[in-house]
C-alpha cells in the first residue's frame, strides 16, 4: 500500500488498525457475490439486503482506513522524518469520511428506493476509488 510508504516505523496499534482495514476489505468478496446472484434473480427485496450488506461493507473499509488515517497523523513519529505536518495533512482529508456519509446515506435510502441506494452504493464505490487514486498519486509526488 502506498500509504506505508511514508512510515517509518509500525506500533503494535497501527498493525492492529492495519489488520482491522484488511479484515474489512475481505469482507467485500461475499457482498459483491450477494449482489451479482440477487441481479440474476431481481427480486427487490433480496436486492435490497444485498445492497445493504454491501454498504455496510463498504461503510466499514471506509471507517478502518479513516482510523488509520488519524492515527498516523496524531502520531507524527511514525512518519518519515524530512516530512513535516503540513506536507502530511493531507492524509486526514475526508475522503473517507465522505464515504461513510455516501454508503450510510445509501443505506437509509435503499428502505425507501432500491434503485436510487444501488445509485448511492454506485456513488461510494466510484467515491472511494477515485479517493485513493488522489491519495496515491499524493504519496508518489511528494516521495
Amino acid at each position: 500500500m502506498i500509504f506505508f510508504s511514508t512510515i517509518s516505523q509500525i506500533t503494535p496499534a497501527l498493525n492492529i488498525i492495519n489488520l482491522l482495514v484488511l479484515f474489512s476489505i475481505t469482507l467485500i468478496n461475499y457482498a459483491t457475490s450477494l449482489i451479482s446472484a440477487t441481479l440474476s434473480t431481481l427480486n427487490v427485496a433480496d436486492l435490497r439486503t444485498a445492497i445493504i450488506i454491501y454498504d455496510i461493507c463498504a461503510l466499514l473499509i471506509s471507517f478502518t482506513f479513516e482510523l488509520m488515517y488519524r492515527y498516523v497523523y496524531r502520531h507524527p513519529e511514525l512518519k518519515e522524518h524530512q516530512r513535516n505536518a503540513n506536507e502530511e495533512a493531507y492524509f486526514i482529508k475526508s475522503d473517507p469520511i465522505i464515504s461513510v456519509g455516501i454508503y450510510f446515506a445509501s443505506i437509509i435510502i435503499s428502505f425507501f428506493s432500491v434503485i436510487i441506494g444501488g445509485a448511492f452504493l454506485l456513488a461510494g464505490i466510484i467515491w472511494h476509488a477515485t479517493a485513493y487514486v488522489r491519495l496515491s498519486n499524493k504519496v508518489r509526488r511528494r516521495a
